[in-house]
């Protein structure tokens, strides 16, 4: 089987467009995503036609990120890095790093460096990069935003020092760029002339990129097989139907969560909260992450959806939210220039946007109750809870470094807060919540 990591020497390196422009030169390739991010699958799927994956160790263990790395292997698999190479939870070599994750995966590495601003010093930042941790394959250097003249110099400099083949180079071109939002991207649907970037970013790279030799680089060790997790549990709620909240609101969420949430039988009903007039006739709902404060107009005005919602969980319906699905949930949204919208009403707080990453609850998450730690999760919010909440609070998130808060509201049939939870280290907490549905019935 065939696949490679790019990497960068640190955030803002162009990752991600480089990672697009590679996706689009190969057939069927199988994308992945290190860490936790949602914005840069939905770029992937864009480009690819193929879903995403996500490979996280902190969330998802070894044995998960193994598994769905195998098992979605298609042609050749693209796995875009996160952060710098090395970076992680800590200064370990083991800290969930992209490094870390190639490690495990066996994947040769193609490092993403800038070239402004330097000459044979280039050499210097590789070569610590391949030393650093000799057990990492990096097998070559993409460089960005550069010239043809200088890409050659710095090719020359970079080969003679490090004994690392360069793969090619990206110039210099702002119609690349994409817009950013909240630290992040903007979601691929809401770019309306995506496609022409990726086909211009395409018709570049076939120029200045050497596809014949990241094609020789890739080749790795094939698995034939790898065991499902969750195996005891296949279809342990077939015929449960659970509706999960699609729109441009409502986007963020793991693959692989729901297609264990298919494994364990359900049936996947999709709705919009923002179009649809009512939710459909399911066993469960399931809010994820999103948007919500950028459609908080419309999801106020959509009167009957909330509704039906309320109405749903009234009648001891199951009801889950993570992040934005959370705050949709909630009394209402402000926004700062001061305007509110009244969401549905169901968690008896408001939530206040703000201009900044809320770098106190901001990071990795292990979710701990009655002492014992049944889920991980990841939290990213712009926004606070504005008013002290009435709802049943024993769920405590803990950061790796020991701080504890209250980041999950529940009571018999509702579940939900900031926390992003990926289900392959959370499955108990997912027990938790599906339990009362099996009282139902």
């Amino acid at each position: 089987m065939k696949g490679f990591m790019i990497a960068g020497v640190s955030s803002g390196i162009g990752k991600t467009t480089v990672s697009m422009g590679l996706m689009s030169l190969f057939d069927n390739v199988s994308p992945f995503k290190v860490g936790p991010d949602y914005i840069d699958p939905g770029f992937h799927q864009f480009v690819t036609g193929n879903k995403s994956y996500n490979l996280d160790l902190f969330m998802m263990g070894e044995d998960g990120v193994k598994y769905s790395f195998y098992k979605h292997a298609k042609d050749i698999s693209i796995v875009e890095g996160v952060m710098g190479l090395y970076d992680g939870i800590d200064h370990s070599l083991d800290n969930n790093s992209s490094a870390h994750i190639s490690r495990l995966l066996n994947l040769p590495v193609i490092l993403i460096v800038d070239g402004g601003g330097k000459s044979t010093s280039i050499a210097a930042q590789v070569l610590g990069y391949k030393m650093f941790d000799k057990r990492v394959n990096l097998a070559g250097v993409i460089i960005n935003r550069v010239s043809e003249k200088m890409y050659e110099h710095y090719k020359e400099a970079i080969e003679k020092f490090t004994d690392v083949k360069c793969l090619g180079y990206v110039p210099e071109d702002k119609t690349l760029n994409l817009s950013s939002r909240h630290l992040g991207l903007l979601q691929a649907d809401e770019i309306g002339d995506l496609k022409e970037k990726i086909h211009h970013l395409k018709s570049v790279l076939e120029k200045t990129i050497d596809k014949e030799e990241i094609s020789k680089i890739s080749e790795i060790a094939d698995v034939k097989s790898i065991k499902y997790p969750f195996e005891h549990l296949k279809d342990k709620y077939k015929g449960y139907k659970i509706g999960i909240a699609r729109d441009n609101a409502f986007s963020f969420y793991y693959n692989d969560n729901l297609e264990l949430l298919e494994y364990l039988g359900f049936i996947i009903v999709p709705f919009s909260p923002i179009k649809d007039k009512k939710i459909p006739e399911v066993d469960m709902l399931y809010f994820g992450g999103g948007y919500p404060e950028i459609y908080s107009e419309q999801l106020s005005k959509n009167k009957s959806l909330i509704n039906s919602i309320i109405k749903f969980y009234k009648n001891n319906g199951i009801i889950f939210g993570e992040c934005g699905g959370f705050m949709f949930l909630t009394d209402g949204i402000k926004q700062l220039d001061g305007s509110y919208s009244q969401m549905c009403q169901i968690i008896n707080c408001n939530i206040e946007m703000r201009n900044r990453l809320d770098i106190s609850r901001f990071g990795y998450i292990s979710i701990e109750k009655n002492g014992n730690i049944i889920g991980r999760g990841h939290e990213f919010h712009y926004s606070k809870i504005e008013n002290v909440y009435k709802d049943t609070r024993e769920y405590n998130a803990e950061k790796p470094n020991g701080k504890k808060w209250t980041c999950i509201f529940s009571n018999k049939n509702l579940k939900a807060g900031y926390p992003h939870l990926h289900f392959f280290k959370s499955i108990e907490f997912l027990k938790e919540l599906l339990e009362t549905m099996e009282d139902k019935k």
